[in-house]
């Protein structure tokens, strides 16, 4: 199945391409939010996807049957959503060969722009880091947490003196600001990291250190090999160039180096992506002898490894083992870091470290991309990285209880439940005893609550069965969200058992 979940079909002579129920449940984001009947909501959600072209002209949809399964709705509801689109010429449908995109209505040529719909187009990315007016809408989806009260307020002002010289200067710095990338050299050298500035990259957050990395190495066809379940935002960034993803188990301790190895060798893969501390979002700590095992493939297949430490410092219990470099710091390892979770995501500042040879190829391509990063928001992040270990307990301090409280709402209200606690990071990876995280997600919607089904973060449509759950909120937040959540998981159950009573009767026709 292609990742956008589209398929190709054909019937009576026809071409179609067909989207699934999973794909097109992407485009419609939190659709049943508001007031209003949910046919009406849930037609100008799919009126919208059409206009900005992420459902393209002749895509063939799900059937009603298909989609109200997936939404966890009644038939008659898509049914009467259909309808308003057929009416209003969106749609178009013929007996037995289902319902489409209208290629040729005027209504659909004149309302779509020039957006194509491909792989980008199946993932939440973009609809999570977009700004919506979310009302009484609860976000448990976007593991983004607000910026860190507690560090003294001058921290984050300039004085008037280095202010002046920022204002003064016409430099860009590609590689960054000198005075932060020897500033990051001496944090990873503290760490067990040898490290000199030019082994240096600034980017705008981690994110385009991983889009840079995809581009470096990945031609269209390539595999890259991934953690599954994994970011969704590393997945984008190596479908966007055209990469094959192979999926790698993180297990229980992150992946496995003997199973790296051989996925390696089996796949011909030109590049892996792991998270081997608090692994986004099993919350996985892979093993100091695992981390050396892993530097010395890197060095002797000479095959780059992605280690992203984007959630790093986020210790919740005890310290971590260092990055996957300390154990060989001129192998082909790139080290990922960022400002954004521990203190502000809004500073959109982050870092590469590797060899200079690469950290040079990776400043082309960036320079190529948006010639620098802004030196202003470089120049407070001097400031800010020196207040990391103050910071790191801050987090601490704020996200353990949230934690404790999280784990402690669900074994009172969602008692079937499970998942285990992780030592660090913002998630509870979460199994549900039954049905479908996708089907749930909608019902949880329906009461106001977004949470983000286990298969968004896999390349290999798996985990089903799994949500991903921060613990960011506020207490008061987070036990709303919990109580809606088990209001919803209620309802849900009630149409699975709806459903197998219904799958039995026919059994028994």
């Amino acid at each position: 199945m292609p990742e956008s979940g589209l398929e190709k079909k054909s019937r009576f002579g026809q071409n179609w391409t067909y989207m699934q129920s999973a794909g097109l449940i992407n485009q419609l984001g939190a659709w049943s939010a508001g007031k209003g009947p949910l046919q009406q909501k849930l037609a100008r959600a799919l009126t919208q996807a059409i206009r900005t072209g992420s459902i393209q002209t002749g895509i063939r949809l799900p059937s009603e049957r298909a989609l109200a399964q997936a939404l966890s709705l009644s038939r008659t509801t898509v049914v009467a959503a259909y309808d308003i689109l057929r009416d209003g010429g969106w749609l178009e449908s013929r007996s037995g060969s289902g319902t489409w995109v209208s290629a040729c209505s005027p209504v659909v040529t004149a309302a779509r722009g020039a957006a194509q719909a491909g792989a980008l187009a199946a993932s939440p990315l973009f609809g999570l880091l977009s700004n919506r007016d979310s009302g009484d809408l609860l976000d448990f989806a976007l593991g983004s947490p607000l910026p860190l009260t507690g560090l003294p307020a001058d921290i984050f002002h300039l004085p008037a003196d280095e202010y002046s010289a920022v204002l003064r200067d016409h430099l860009y710095y590609p590689l960054g600001l000198p005075p932060l990338r020897l500033a990051l050299a001496a944090y990873y050298s503290a760490m067990g990291v040898p490290t000199r500035p030019e082994h240096i990259l600034v980017t705008n957050g981690a994110q385009q250190g991983i889009a840079l990395s995809a581009a470096l190495y990945l031609q269209r066809g390539d595999t890259a090999l991934v953690e599954d379940p994994t970011y969704f935002g590393a997945i984008d960034a190596f479908r966007a160039v055209g990469a094959r993803l192979s999926g790698l188990p993180p297990e229980g301790a992150g992946v496995n180096p003997v199973v790296l190895r051989d996925r390696i060798s089996a796949t011909a893969a030109r590049l892996v992506y792991i998270t081997p501390t608090y692994q986004n979002p099993t919350g996985s700590v892979m093993p100091r002898a695992a981390r050396k095992e892993t530097a010395h493939i890197a060095a002797e297949l000479g095959v780059p490894v992605i280690d992203d430490g984007t959630l790093s410092e986020l210790v919740l219990d005890s310290n971590p083992p260092p990055p996957i470099a300390a154990f060989d710091p001129e192998a082909p390892i790139i080290t990922l870091g960022s400002l954004s979770k521990l203190l502000w995501p809004g500073l959109r500042i982050g870092w590469i470290r590797a060899t200079e040879p690469i950290i040079s190829r990776l400043a082309r391509l960036k320079s190529a991309t948006d010639l620098a990063s802004p030196v202003l928001t470089q120049t407070l992040a001097v400031r800010l990285l020196a207040s990391v270990p103050i910071a790191r307990e801050l987090r601490r301090r704020e996200l353990r209880p949230r934690r404790g409280l999280l784990a402690a709402l669900l074994a009172e209200h969602l008692p079937d439940w499970t998942f285990r606690s992780p030592a660090g990071g913002l998630f509870l990876w979460t199994k549900l005893p039954s049905g479908d995280a996708r089907e749930f997600a909608q019902a949880a919607l329906r009461h106001g609550v977004v949470v983000l089904p286990g298969p968004v973060m896999s390349v290999s449509d798996r985990y089903s069965a799994y949500l991903r759950l921060p613990f960011l909120a506020e207490p008061a937040t987070l036990r709303i969200a919990v109580r809606r959540l088990a209001t919803a998981w209620r309802d849900y159950r009630s149409t699975l058992g709806e459903s197998t009573s219904q799958h039995q009767s026919l059994l028994l026709v």
